[in-house]
């Protein structure tokens, strides 16, 4: 007769979720970037026969976007390749509002192509590198931003922020078409913003749409980092008791000692903390198995390096 298998404990489950995470996260990153480059550099290509200086072309707040897109997928790249190694995906703080910074700016360019230059300029909006600067980068971008779960719950500060890009890019904007003026060198109204609004009305109006899609973005990853996080615990089942609890601490601590550096170990303080606060126990309660636990990794490991 054939013996059953144990169910898989919660550490288990949760290695196998940040495994299979990290390397959507790489995936992400590599395709990103690729796409990134491309749009960036046939934008520039595109301007050549019209420009003696293709790079005239950053004019367009779609080069600057992808460029801030190309540059947030760079710094998010090491964390994905550490977290397929150690099998969990982290990165830091500033790296995660770095993500949202850039994320915004794409939004922003889709939400603009889409609303409004698909239908007075669809030729600009999808001819030539238009179809992958407007649509196919900014898609892929947004999946990458909302698929790499770096798990940073990202606060009004951080949406105020992610607005900046374009909020500098509106005030240079203005000076360039509204103060200086295209007859005395300065930029054309290439988005025709002018030609529509009055420029008091205008600039504001620049203003609150960038923190609106930039709000947007951000909620929506965080109501995805918060189920993802419920999803998570949930592996957890209720009718552990404390030594059980603090058997699963001193395998994740094993687990991560074997796949972490010695001086790049990071300790999963929100795991513990649900956990102890799951079964009303103290975070203290977990982190000594814990720590029990990565001693007994490291060692192991040591003979192999």
């Amino acid at each position: 007769m054939k013996q059953q298998s144990s169910p898989a404990s919660g550490r288990e489950i949760i290695t196998a979720l940040f495994a299979r995470r990290s390397a959507v996260a790489l995936c992400c990153c590599v395709l990103t970037l690729m796409l990134a480059f491309y749009g960036i550099i046939s934008g520039v290509l595109q301007m050549v026969p019209f420009f003696e200086d293709g790079f005239y072309a950053f004019i367009y707040f779609t080069m600057i976007s992808n460029t801030l897109a190309a540059l947030a997928m760079a710094f998010v790249l090491p964390s994905a390749v550490e977290g397929v190694r150690t099998k969990r995906f982290i990165v830091p703080p500033w790296v995660a509002v770095m993500h949202h910074l850039a994320a915004t700016s794409i939004a922003i360019v889709t939400v603009f192509v889409l609303t409004f230059a698909s239908w007075s300029y669809p030729e600009l909006a999808f001819g030539g590198s238009g179809i992958v600067n407007h649509i196919c980068s900014p898609i892929l971008i947004l999946i990458a931003f909302f698929c790499t779960e770096n798990g940073y719950i990202y606060t009004l500060r951080d949406k105020a922020f992610g607005s900046v890009p374009f909020w500098t890019y509106g005030v240079v904007y203005f000076i360039e078409v509204v103060l200086v003026g295209e007859q005395n060198g300065g930029w054309p109204d290439i988005y025709h913003v002018v030609e529509y609004f009055h420029p008091a009305v205008a600039l504001p109006m620049l203003f609150v749409y960038g923190f609106l899609v930039s709000c947007a973005v951000a909620s929506l990853s965080n109501w995805f980092t918060r189920r993802r996080r419920k999803a998570m615990y949930a592996c957890w089942t209720d009718g552990l008791d404390p030594v059980e609890v603090k058997t699963e601490a001193y395998g994740l601590g094993r687990m991560t000692g074997r796949t972490g550096e010695k001086n790049s170990i990071r300790v999963p303080l929100d795991i513990l903390e649900t956990l102890a606060e799951k079964y009303n126990l103290e975070p203290d309660d977990l982190l000594r198995p814990f720590m029990t636990g990565m001693k007994v990794g490291i060692r192991e490991r040591e003979p192999e390096d």
